[in-house]
């Protein structure tokens, strides 16, 4: 008898155990998050402008909220003396003429490198670096701004807080977005204020030969194994509640379409082809971001 009641305690245990851990991994719960689904696709733009101004600049990000796009997405780190700054690589040197990290820098340091460095199309203006209380101010009166931020590791560095204090500062709760590979970061947005949207950014494979061209050597960080399968994704979502999903438009379709199914806000990024956009449009997703955002909004408008 004794046998059989051990039994039976380990077979319920199992039980339990396989309960718990298919909710984990395997079950995708309805979207209960602070993002109302638009009527119609957002159009985002890349990196302030796309392909069509300086990367992360004011100038870009102001001129595609003039062409009447939705809204724009652009890279944010903290400078070594504790304001957040929107720049994209962790190093200054492809970007501008300065060289050094971002995080070794001072604000005063970065807001004196000029963007136009790469950008060879027509001329927006001076380009300087910006930080994201300049990116509130200037683009959330028409537009919604999202912002990546960009947290390599697992340490507490405060960029947090800093963003909150400025989304509070400006009351900008609903037309800030702010994202992020890292969903420690995300994590810790929600626990300092739960009115904060954020957005967990993912991709089934680490980064391609076009993203990594970009990057130097000494500032590549590679994307976890487990955060390109969905199966921990899952729970990542269930612990950190994200209110969005910025997904690669390379993830596998039965995802992205599971997950629209789910109710889950979604951006898809980056298509810039008129077929890919077409594509991708095609999942009725809540965003596009695009590096080509005046052709998104053609054909989606059309």
């Amino acid at each position: 008898m004794v046998g059989i009641n051990k039994k039976t305690k380990l077979a319920t245990l199992g039980i339990i155990i396989f309960i718990v851990l298919s909710y984990l991994f395997l079950f995708e719960p309805t979207y209960s998050g602070l993002v109302n689904k638009d009527s119609k696709t957002l159009i985002f733009a890349h990196r302030g402008y796309g392909d069509l101004g300086p990367d992360n600049a004011l100038i870009s990000a102001q001129e595609a909220i003039k062409k009447g796009l939705d809204g724009v997405d652009v890279d944010g780190q903290l400078s070594s003396d504790g304001e957040l700054m929107i720049f994209h690589d962790l190093s200054v040197d492809r970007l501008t003429h300065g060289k050094g990290r971002v995080s070794n820098l001072t604000e005063k340091e970065l807001r004196s490198l000029d963007l136009n460095k790469k950008y060879t199309g027509p001329s927006l203006g001076a380009a300087p670096v910006s930080s994201f209380e300049d990116f509130v101010k200037a683009i959330t009166p028409d537009g919604i701004l999202m912002v990546e931020l960009k947290v390599p590791g697992a340490k507490k560095t405060g960029i947090e807080e800093r963003a909150i204090q400025i989304i509070e500062k400006y009351d900008a709760f609903d037309k800030v977005f702010l994202s992020s590979f890292n969903p420690l970061v995300l994590y810790r947005l929600k626990k300092i204020d739960p009115r904060v949207q954020t957005v967990f950014i993912f991709m089934d494979t680490n980064w391609n030969a076009e993203l990594l061209a970009e990057i130097p050597d000494e500032d590549k960080v590679d994307l976890p194994w487990l955060l390109q399968q969905e199966m921990v994704r899952r729970l990542v979502r269930k612990i950190v509640k994200p209110d969005a999903l910025s997904i690669n438009k390379e993830v596998d379709s039965n995802t992205t379409t599971s997950l629209i199914k789910k109710g889950w806000p979604v951006f898809l990024w980056t298509p810039d082809e008129e077929q890919d956009i077409l594509k991708q449009s095609g999942f009725n997703p809540y965003g596009i971001i695009s590096d080509q955002p005046l052709k998104a909004q053609e054909i989606l408008r059309q």
